[in-house]
This record gives structure tokens, sequence and C-alpha cells, in this order.
């Protein structure tokens, strides 16, 4: 019963805290525009962060073998609201950037440790799965409604959204340590005292090698190359509605909404379905495929909002039963003594992925603002290729 409530109370907290992340997304193209900042800026911003998060990633997830998880839920999310303040007062592109890569630093601790935390309190893998799926169907729907919310508060003002969602962000840092529980007992105990030389950032990424294998390095391409599809993808998205097409940041704000609610019904039922009756390591190639086709298909209707925002759609609901799949495939892979760093790695591909697709977006939209979706669309057409590879050993592997 302990369990049942607890896992309840941070699920609460966590879409406190995922709506509260995803305020800014919106209206960062106004700020851009509204503060006389670079084009490309939205990109540039947007690796900034990732840059960090890649970097401390591993060293969050070392970390989370020796300190209480909620411990580092708690300082994180203080250290990213600090971030997005910083964020939110730039008037200059240096500032934008130093306030992001401040914010990636404890950002990437803060999903490291989010994921760590619901398989430390999962005993079993089928709670492990249904777990790993809530958690990443909060963030995925979460992160859409505070896109809406977000984009609604910016017609007010840049400033009344950042400082709604600073308050909010310190309000879940509150909340998660109040209402998570100590999970130390709940996960492998480490062999050896804790040093600097085993939590830097750049030892915690070479211990990779601990754990690696030839099936985990295909999952971590799969992470890495969906990742950087479709941070570029969103970020040339965003920018595009306000650049090319002069929509407010409540058109943002309304395509996640609308994203929120059929992500929400992908992952409670296709998602489910796919975990509970499928073998995932072979049906996962489907949900590749069903991200490719509209990211395709939107080459042909940028000049056609409606049709050009339900590809959007299309393209992030698929994405929301992507993500949870991936995680439960790299998770039934890592062993317990491994498995908060591997969830450390998981979160450093996609921060690496993110990093890539952002500022390659960001950088090739002045020469052609169309650039950035033939790539994203090329970017997953290798998913589909090295999800193909996987599913070929998989089956030899059987």
């Amino acid at each position: 019963m302990r369990k049942t409530k607890t896992h309840f109370a941070f699920f609460c907290v966590l879409t406190l805290f995922c709506i509260s992340a995803g305020m800014a997304h919106p209206i960062t193209p106004t700020m851009i525009v509204e503060r006389s900042l670079d084009s490309s800026i939205f990109g540039v911003a947007m690796a900034a962060v990732q840059c960090t998060m890649f970097l401390f990633a591993p060293f969050w997830g070392k970390l989370c073998e020796y300190i209480p998880t909620r411990t580092i839920i708690t300082v994180c999310v203080f250290g990213y609201s600090i971030g997005q303040m910083i964020f939110g007062s730039a008037y200059s592109e240096a500032m934008v950037i130093g306030g992001r890569m401040f914010a990636g630093v404890f950002t990437s601790g803060v999903y490291t440790a989010f994921s760590n935390y619901t398989i430390n309190t999962s005993p079993d893998a089928v709670l492990r799965g249904k777990n790993l799926t809530i958690y990443l169907t909060i963030s995925s729907v979460g992160d859409a409604v505070g896109y809406f919310v977000g984009g609604m508060l910016g017609l007010i003002s840049i400033e009344t959204t950042f400082t709604v969602q600073v308050s909010l962000l310190i309000l879940a840092a509150i909340l998660f340590f109040i209402f998570c529980w100590d999970d130390t007992e709940m996960k492998a105990k480490p062999t050896e005292k804790l040093r600097f030389g085993n939590v830097n950032p750049f030892a915690a990424l070479l211990s990779a090698k601990d754990f690696l294998t030839p099936m985990l390095i295909l999952i971590f391409a799969l992470v890495a190359l969906g990742a950087m599809g479709q941070f570029a993808f969103e970020q040339v998205f965003n920018y595009y509605l306000k650049d090319q097409m002069g929509l407010s940041s409540a058109y943002n704000g309304i395509f996640k909404a609308i994203i929120a609610i059929v992500g929400l019904i992908a992952n409670s039922t296709i998602c489910m379905w796919m975990l509970k009756k499928t073998d995932i390591n072979r049906s996962f190639i489907w949900i590749v495929f069903g991200c490719t086709l509209p990211l395709g298909l939107i080459l042909f209707f940028e000049k056609w909002l409606i049709p050009f925002a339900a590809m959007d759609i299309l393209f992030f609901a698929v994405n929301t039963v992507r993500t949870p799949l991936l995680q439960n495939m790299a998770a039934g892979r890592a062993r317990p003594e491994t498995s908060n760093r591997v969830m450390g790695f998981y979160q450093s591909m996609t921060s690496l992925g993110a990093i890539t697709g952002s500022l390659f977006a960001g950088l090739i939209y002045d020469t052609n603002e169309k650039s950035p979706f033939y790539f994203a669309f090329l970017v997953f057409a290798l998913s589909c290729l090295i999800a193909m590879i996987y599913l070929s050993k998989y089956k030899k592997e059987k």
C-alpha cells in the first residue's frame, strides 16, 4: 500500500514539474523576435542546454548509486529553476546560452533521477514497465500541457510566463522531497566508496564500457538518432510558425494541447498493449516507421497550416509511444548493479542527439527554412535502418 500511495504522489508532483518545464518553449520564438536576437539562437540555445545535459547525465547516474534519488531530484529541480531565471532575464545571445547551459547541468540530473527512481522503486519487470510508461506518458503529456499554458501566458508577457514557471519549479522541488521516499535500500549497493574520480562527468562517460553490449549500442544509437530528428523538427516547427506564418505563441500551445490528448490516448492504449501483448524488441520497428511517415508527408504541406499541423500532431503522438518502449528495452538489458548508470547514459545519448539536431536545425535554417524538415526526415529514415539491424540481430540472439 505504501508503494502504491507513494507512486501516486510522485506521479502527481511529476505532472506539476513537467507542465512547468514545458512552459518556456512556446514563448522562446517570441522572445527571440521581440528581443532582436539572432534567428539561429532558437537552435543554438537548445543545443547549449543539451550539451551540458550530455556531459553531466552519467555523473548524476553514478551519483544515484550513492545518494538517495529524491535528494538528487530536489537539488536538480532547484538548480533548474535558477537556470530558467537567468534565461528569462536574457537580452543577449551570450546570456541565453549561459542560462541554458546552467539549466542543462541540473536538467540532466532531473531526468536521470526520475528514470532511476521509477526503476528502483519498481520491484519486478512488469511493474517497472508499467511505471516507466506512466512516467514517460506524464513527461510527454505534461510537457505538451505546459506548452499550452506557456503559450497562453505568453500572450500577457514573456516575463509573466517565466515568473509562473520558476515559482512552480520551486514548489515541485519541495513537494518531491516530501513525497518521494528514500530508495537507498531498493537499489544495488556500490562496492567502492564515492570518489571524485568516479563521478567527474568525463570519467562517468568512459565508465559506459563496463555495461555496453552490441545490442545496447544499437539501442543507444536509436535513442540518439530519435532525439536528433525529434529536436531538429520540434525546434524548427515552433520557430517556423512565428517566423514564416506570423502566428502567436498561442498556436504552439494549442497544437501541443492536442498532442497531449492524442499522446495520452496512444500511450494508455497502443503502448500498454505493446508492452503486455507483444515482444517490444520485435514490434518497436513499426513505431519507428510510424514516426518517419509524418516527417516525410509534412514536406509537402509546409504552406498549408491545417495539414502541416496535423503531421506535427501525428508525429508527436507516435513519438510518445517510442520513448517508453526504448527505455524499457534499455532497462531490460541492464544488470541491477549497472541500472543507474545505464539510465544516465541513456539520458546522455538523448542529449547528444538533441545537441546535434537542435544546433544543425538552427544553423541551416538561415540558408533554407525548409532544410531542417528534410534533415529530420532523413535522420528518422536512418533510424528505420538501425531498427531493422537491431531486429535482425535480436532474431539471431533468440
